[in-house]
C-alpha cells in the first residue's frame, strides 16, 4: 500500500484531586483505556508491547478478534501494529481488549507524527486516497496532485454513524463513516470504520480509525 507522509498539518495552520493508597493485593482497573503496541505471539499467548515502554501486556479478547490476529500474524511474522482499547490490570499484567481501532501488518505505528492530532484518518485504495480530519480542517491528499486543505461540516447520523461535508474552494466533498469491520483491500490491515467517499461526482470506499483526540 502507497503511504503519505502528510506535512499538511503543518499547511493547515496556515490554511485555515484526590490521592488514594492501595495495598499491593489490590486490582486497579482503568475501563477503556486506549493503548498503542506491537501485538506478537509466543506459542501461548498474545502479548502487547506498548508503544515506547518496556511494558508488556498479556491479551484477553474474544475468540473472533484472536482468530482476526492469527491471520493478520501470518503476513506480518515480526508483529502486528494494534491500537486498541480495554481494562487493564497492572498487577497481573493483563489487558482485556473491548475495542480494536486497528490492526495493522503495515503503516502508520508507533512513530506516526499526526496521531496526537488527528480526530479521524480514513483512506482507499485504488485510485490511493486519504483524509486526515483535525479540529481545525480536512487534509485531503490524492496520488499525483497537491494536498488540499479545507474547512468542514460534522454531521451526527443514528447507529454511530457519522458525515462530513465541505464544498470550500469548489471542492465537493463528502465523507460517510459507519462503525462497522474493514479490510484494507491491498494490505489486509482491519479497521474498525467503513468509509464511502464522495468527491467530485467520484465515488470510492475505503476504511478509516479515530486518531487520539476521538475514542
Amino acid at each position: 500500500m502507497r503511504h503519505f507522509r502528510i506535512t499538511g498539518l503543518v499547511l493547515l495552520a496556515f490554511a485555515l484531586s484526590a490521592c488514594q493508597s492501595f495495598t499491593p493485593s489490590t486490582y486497579v482497573a482503568q475501563p477503556a483505556l486506549r493503548l498503542q503496541g506491537t501485538l506478537t505471539h509466543n506459542g501461548e499467548n498474545w502479548l502487547f508491547n506498548t508503544c515506547n515502554t518496556d511494558d508488556i501486556y498479556t491479551i484477553e479478547a474474544s475468540a473472533g478478534l484472536y482468530d482476526e490476529f492469527k491471520i493478520l500474524l501470518a503476513e506480518a511474522p515480526n508483529g502486528l501494529f494494534a491500537d486498541i482499547s480495554g481494562d487493564i490490570d497492572t498487577q497481573h499484567k493483563r489487558f482485556s481488549v473491548s475495542q480494536r481501532y486497528r490492526v495493522q501488518i503495515e503503516g502508520y505505528n508507533c512513530n506516526d507524527p499526526d496521531f496526537e492530532r488527528l480526530l479521524l484518518r480514513a483512506s482507499g485504495n485504488e485510485p490511493f486516497w486519504s483524509i486526515l480530519q483535525t479540529p481545525r480542517g480536512l487534509i485531503f491528499n490524492q496520488i499525483d496532485q497537491e494536498t488540499i486543505a479545507l474547512p468542514y461540516i460534522e454531521e451526527q447520523l443514528p447507529d454511530g454513524r457519522f458525515h462530513i461535508s465541505t464544498q470550500a474552494n469548489n471542492q465537493n466533498l463528502q465523507l460517510w463513516i459507519t462503525p462497522q469491520r474493514c479490510t484494507d483491500s491491498m494490505s489486509g490491515s482491519v479497521y474498525h470504520l467503513k468509509t464511502q467517499l464522495q468527491w467530485n461526482q467520484q465515488t470510492v470506499h475505503g476504511c478509516a480509525a479515530f486518531g487520539a483526540l476521538r475514542n
